[in-house]
């Protein structure tokens, strides 16, 4: 019997984010993210992302976001056309002496090349606590430009409904390697 193995390149890709949220249109949030993903040739993706949120309203403390991720991304005969899901388990921690929450969620969406260069990404999100009322549904439309095979600036737009409502946009630098 032999048995025979075959290791993937994979890709990995690593980046920064910053932006403002508008909560329930009383105060903003400023935002702040570093994600990372490694995505193997069979369409598995496993990583994270660490966020962070600065609070300038009355005594709201600010607050930090971890998040474990793994997902999906079938082979599609398309090769313009990606669609994915993730699956994620993340912390909610706050700049107080209130206690952490735990949380989950759940991604759907595609990135669809529209040139060589110009791609949509569009996603929905739905998060969710048992530790306090915090249930909401993100829904997101990004536009994406390749600088290079390994570099890509994307702007995010977001409107979230849920427990509570809010507006965001956020700017990403993503490194590919």
């Amino acid at each position: 019997m032999v048995a025979s193995t075959k290791a993937y390149s994979g890709a990995l890709t690593f980046g920064p984010a910053v932006g403002v949220e508008r909560i329930n249109n009383r105060f903003n949030v400023d935002l702040g993210a570093i994600k990372s993903l490694y995505r193997f040739d069979s369409g598995v993706t496993i990583g994270g992302v660490a966020m962070f949120g600065d609070i300038s309203f009355h005594d709201i403390p600010g607050e930090a976001r971890y998040e474990a991720i793994v997902g999906y991304t079938p082979i599609v005969l398309s090769s313009n056309f990606s669609p994915y899901i993730f699956f994620s388990k993340g912390a909610r921690e706050y700049y107080s002496s209130k206690s952490s929450v735990s949380y989950h969620t759940a991604t759907i969406g595609t990135k669809y090349d529209l040139t060589a260069k110009i791609y949509l990404d569009t996603s929905y999100r739905h998060r969710n606590t048992n530790d306090i009322s915090w249930e909401s549904n993100l829904y997101s439309l990004g536009l994406g430009y390749r600088l290079s095979d390994k570099y890509t600036l994307q702007i995010d737009f977001g409107n979230t409904q849920g427990d509570y409502r809010s507006d965001q946009v956020m700017f990403s630098f993503v490194t590919r390697l």
